[in-house]
């Protein structure tokens, strides 16, 4: 028999093939044909020296280029720098950098440095073969971090166990009965078994390391029932019937869809639509005299935004907005331009060092008070 009936199978990946009588023969295996593209691996079975035709699904042409090739930008030396100091800047924060901020940083756009973190995952890996540098979605913004970013995993325990005590300490202030207290306590509790006894003593100090001081907050200790009912109704999306006495006037009878509870400025304020008006409307908590939570359910509206519901830092909205422009002194420049009063702001720098100001805001006893709270220092121009 032939040295070739039983032959074994092999790839004809970077093999010339050349037609002949409807069949396929090999010739000069080393040598490229670039005609065809690489196949996959195809078996050929030669019997008697006799080429037989294998079965192939298809042998497509090269595409030609049409017009010019993309070009890519040469690596130079100033990319080499700012890669660098990305990567030396990056382990500082632990929980990684806004990748605005690193944009700013290193002087490129976005997708600049979304190139650059392309070329440090195709070098650096973790243990587990993962990219080392990874863009994460937070809040709506992008976040750039190393996949390793806690050296010990106890140092994560102690990031999650100051993002809950700041959490208690917004709920503690507004009354220390709270059931809500006792849960987050109890949230508190469990992330500190999980840290050693070093770390322990790091977080023994954490009421004086972090330290919140509210602004004439209102008692809740006598509405712990409502509140609880609240946060039920609002999770589960329960209808509840409530009477709410107005500042005001007498209790009134409401049928709400609550959709928010909302801490400002030391209070508490439920979100809902009631069966009383058009639109959203606010709740002041200790204006409700009592609280029914129904078996009903709602679905929550998907372009609801409890942000429309505030003008920024002079209160709840409620009104008919009005322009206003203010002038301040050369010595309130600083203080005034740092602070996010009101997403509609616009300030101009004088030429006697003052500061013009430009915002629309609800004409509200709020606003006034707080134009009146500078004195001499500020002048109402419109």
């Amino acid at each position: 028999m032939n040295r070739f009936a039983r032959c074994s199978p092999f790839p004809i990946q970077n093999q010339r093939l050349i037609r002949w009588n409807d069949m396929l023969s090999i010739r000069n295996p080393r040598v490229r044909f670039p005609k065809y593209r690489s196949l996959d691996t195809i078996t050929l079975r030669l019997q008697f020296g006799v080429p037989v035709r294998p079965k192939v699904e298809v042998l497509m042409p090269r595409k030609k280029v049409v017009g010019r090739r993309k070009k890519y930008r040469k690596p130079s030396y100033n990319s080499a720098i700012r890669v660098a100091c990305l990567v030396d800047r990056l382990p500082r924060h632990d929980l990684g950098m806004r990748l605005t901020s690193v944009s700013e940083y290193l002087g490129v756009s976005g997708q600049t440095v979304m190139r650059y973190v392309k070329a440090l995952n195709e070098e650096f890996h973790t243990e587990d073969g993962q990219p080392q540098f990874v863009v994460d979605e937070r809040g709506g913004e992008k976040w750039l971090c190393r996949r390793e970013r806690f050296s010990d995993p106890a140092d994560a325990h102690i990031y999650e166990l100051i993002s809950v005590y700041l959490s208690l300490e917004v709920f503690r202030m507004l009354g220390r009965s709270l059931t809500m207290v006792d849960m987050i306590d109890k949230v508190y509790e469990s992330v500190e078994k999980q840290l050693s006894r070093s770390h322990r003593q790091l977080i023994k100090d954490l009421p004086r390391k972090f330290y919140s001081a509210p602004w004439a907050p209102k008692d809740y200790t006598a509405h712990d029932d409502i509140i609880s009912d609240l946060m039920k109704a609002i999770v589960y999306q329960y209808i509840t019937r409530m009477d709410y006495k107005p500042a005001n006037g007498e209790p009134e009878p409401h049928v709400v869809k609550p959709l928010t509870l909302l801490c400002h400025k030391g209070g508490l304020y439920v979100i809902g639509e009631s069966d009383r008006h058009a639109h959203p409307v606010y709740f002041a908590v200790e204006r409700i005299r009592s609280l029914e939570v129904t078996r009903e359910k709602f679905n929550y509206p998907e372009k609801y935004d409890p942000t429309q519901m505030l003008d920024g830092a002079f209160g709840i909205f409620s009104g008919p907005a009005r322009t206003f422009t203010l002038k301040f002194s050369p010595g309130l420049r600083e203080y005034i331009e740092s602070r996010k009063w009101h997403k509609s702001q616009k300030f101009e720098e004088q030429p006697d060092g003052s500061l013009l100001m430009t915002l629309k805001v609800t004409d509200s006893e709020e606003v006034r008070s707080w134009i009146r709270s500078f004195g001499e220092k500020v002048e109402l121009v419109e």
